[in-house]
């Protein structure tokens, strides 16, 4: 009997796949970017968050940089049906090819250079993409007003002005979407101590709030200048949830800082004091959030080792300990407990000198033949082989135990 064909071959769920993502990537580039057109500066892509640029980079870390052209298309799509074409179309088409080809390059640096792990799993990767996020940002804002003054939509003494706020607005984007796109979907991180509760992020959600009613709220609204409350409830959700958790915090303090400003009717001025708090309040939370990240990761790692490497030990027909730098014993398994007939509670402790009569000897001479002693007097003829590592609070001795009673081992040659 012919087996019937697959009706949806790798090859076209692959196909199916990809125009998913493009879809949704498309999706979201237009979305955010309607959502963050506030304040523009004459109809253009000028404005105090500018989203776009971190959904560009985190996409193409995440599916490889053969999708770059979708980042002009969603850039051109955007012109479009969110800005109606404010500038001549010309001028415009070659205005969004700067950020497509800016960050495109930054994202094959980061991929192929410096090789970073796109789900940001360790400080260095954050550090690099910050870094590269910051140099090509600065020359993304240089060529892209740099267009516009050419064709005459911006004024030579609007340069300086337009491009600190193009500038600061796509780093926000940079700082905030890029972690927060390359995080998400992730497994929460494993507890320091107890599984942490929706209680505990609900207070986390509402001390945010908190600190923004502190900040913009009442007779603060026209001129806030306590910024310093929305750091307390960041690095709480940073000591408690790492990265991914910051990236989300930070998300929603833009959010909560845009519908704030609008409702204040901020001047410009204060707009930019604002924006370049908003930076140094991301870049800070996300350093702190990579650093318990992490640390969670390598101490999950490790217990993990651990746990293998135990498990492999616990199974050992051979007696196996291992010894502080003093020649106490810190751990024994399954095995040695039997052969010495002490539990392993009774073992640690304990010097190994007072099982092995002559062990210092064999310490210093790398292992040997000798006896153990039982509880009950008797004497178990052994063999015993070392091995030894240098820790970082000392050195560490591995003693495995042959009983040479009931298997004698065979003679060399």
């Amino acid at each position: 009997m012919q087996p019937k064909p697959d009706p949806y071959p790798a090859d076209a769920s692959d196909r199916i796949a990809d125009l998913a993502w493009a879809a949704g990537f498309l999706f979201l580039y237009v979305l955010f970017d309607w959502l963050s057109f506030l304040r523009p500066y004459g109809g253009l892509d000028i404005t105090p968050w500018n989203p776009p640029p971190g959904i560009v980079l985190a996409f193409l870390l995440l599916r490889g940089l053969k999708w770059f052209p979708l980042a002009f298309i969603g850039a051109c799509l955007s012109d479009g049906l969110t800005r109606h074409f404010a500038a001549p179309i010309g001028p415009t088409l070659l205005a969004d090819l700067v950020p497509t080809i800016g960050y495109s390059l930054a994202a094959w640096y980061l991929a192929r250079i410096h090789r970073i792990d796109p789900r940001l799993g360790s400080l260095q990767d954050v550090l690099r993409l910050l870094a590269v996020c910051l140099v090509t940002s600065l020359a993304v804002a240089s060529g892209f007003i740099g267009v516009y003054h050419w064709a005459g939509v911006i004024p030579i003494e609007d340069v300086s002005n337009v491009w600190l706020r193009y500038w600061i607005g796509d780093m926000i984007g940079l700082s905030i979407f890029a972690p927060l796109c390359l995080t998400l979907g992730q497994i929460a991180l494993p507890p320091v101590r107890a599984p942490i509760s929706s209680w505990t992020n609900l207070a986390q959600g509402f001390s945010i709030l908190l600190a923004l009613w502190i900040v913009f709220g009442g007779d603060l609204a026209q001129h806030p200048i306590l910024y310093y409350p929305l750091f307390m409830p960041l690095i709480w959700v940073g000591a408690w949830h790492g990265l991914q958790g910051v990236a989300v915090a930070l998300f929603a303090t833009q959010v909560g800082m845009i519908v704030a400003i609008e409702q204040a009717r901020l001047d410009t001025e204060s707009v930019t004091e604002v924006q370049f708090f908003l930076l140094a309040l991301s870049l800070c939370c996300l350093l702190l959030g990579a650093v318990v990240t992490e640390r969670r990761l390598v101490r999950a790692a490790l217990r993990d080792s651990q746990a293998r490497l135990r498990a492999i030990v616990d199974v050992a027909p051979e007696g196996m300990l291992t010894l502080d730098a003093n020649g106490c014993i810190e751990s024994a398994n399954p095995a040695f407990s039997r052969l010495s007939g002490r539990s392993a509670e009774a073992l640690i402790g304990n010097h190994a000198v007072t099982l092995f009569p002559y062990f210092t000897p064999l310490l210093e001479g790398g292992g040997g033949e000798c006896s153990l002693l039982r509880p009950d007097g008797s004497a178990v003829p052994v063999e015993i082989s070392l091995g030894k590592a240098e820790l970082s609070f000392g050195a560490l001795t591995v003693v495995a135990v042959h009983d040479m009673s009931r298997h004698p081992l065979a003679p060399a040659g």
